[in-house]
């Protein structure tokens, strides 16, 4: 791996035994042999590329807000999108780059009176990631705007995907089974009024600074919401607010949310995790289903 590595040109950034906590959002994870930054798609899928064929394992992270890495060393590459931000506008029509922070987009398109993207204005992840697990918020989600995504397949064919392709439903798409790259994703947004449009995501960012312990590092809702049902309010019936395990705990202003409280391990994570699910399980028969992603635990 290492030769390969090497034989890469100045295009990349390329980072040798970095500490994943300091690329996801618990703040918790081992060392990465290598993170690489591809400067273009083009990069991207050139890097992608000669991984494969050299059976080289790798990941591709944005934000690294919905990800749960052990504390052994990835002996791969971690593929960061931070230079893949370019949007292009055809009036209310967007072709975002997979590395464009949502957050961002939400508030540029804002204050460009383009609405639809307010439910994702206070997800800390980018455009790839939320349209990968359909994220959502306030009963939308991004199959609502998504128009198009343009993909590297497992073959490394580039490949064209409808919003009808993406088979979305709540928390999911296609991506999640296939071991595909989001390269592009084309949105359509709905020409609004400015003023109002601003004015409900920071309506919406008050009522997440009030409900969300946005001071601790977390990875947002732990667990999906059941059928007809609210994760937070299982858990809180519990009385799980405030149960800890080493330094990770059930949030005490947000059930659903676990936080890193004080210096905690990914493995102090993880067994929070299974411990509200196996509690949960064992008084309502609810198998919860865990929104956030391990890797590496294998």
């Amino acid at each position: 791996m290492d030769k390969i590595i090497s034989k890469l040109d100045s295009s990349y950034k390329i980072l040798d035994n970095e500490s994943l906590s300091k690329y996801t959002t618990y703040n918790v994870g081992g060392i990465a042999k290598y993170i690489i930054y591809p400067s273009s798609i083009d990069k991207l899928v050139e890097l992608v590329k000669i991984l494969r064929n050299n059976n080289i394992k790798f990941k591709v992270i944005g934000n690294g807000s919905n990800l749960i890495f052990s504390s052994k060393t990835y002996d791969g590459v971690i593929i960061k999108l931070n230079y893949l931000n370019k949007v292009i506008y055809e009036d209310n029509i967007l072709t975002v780059e997979a590395g464009y922070p949502v957050i961002k987009l939400a508030i540029e398109t804002a204050n460009k009176g383009l609405s639809g993207l307010e439910f994702a204005s206070g997800i800390p992840g980018v455009i790839s990631g939320l349209t990968y697990m359909n994220a959502g918020a306030y009963n939308k989600d991004m199959a609502s705007i998504v128009e198009e995504v343009i993909v590297l397949d497992e073959n490394n064919n580039i490949v064209k995907l409808s919003n009808k392709d993406m088979n979305f439903s709540y928390r999911y798409s296609i991506l999640k089974d296939k071991n595909y790259i989001v390269l592009t994703v084309k949105i359509k947004l709905e020409y609004g009024n400015k003023e109002e449009i601003l004015a409900l995501i920071e309506d919406r960012k008050k009522r997440r600074m009030e409900s969300q312990p946005l001071n601790y590092p977390s990875a947002g809702s732990v667990f999906r919401n059941p059928e007809g049902l609210s994760s937070w309010k299982l858990i809180d019936d519990l009385n799980l607010k405030g149960y800890s395990i080493g330094g990770a705990k059930v949030s005490e202003k947000h059930a659903n949310f676990i936080i890193n409280s004080d210096n905690a391990s990914p493995e102090d994570i993880r067994n929070l995790i299974f411990y509200i699910k196996e509690k949960v399980k064992e008084k309502y028969d609810i198998d919860l289903i865990i929104e956030q992603e391990f890797v590496n635990w294998e």
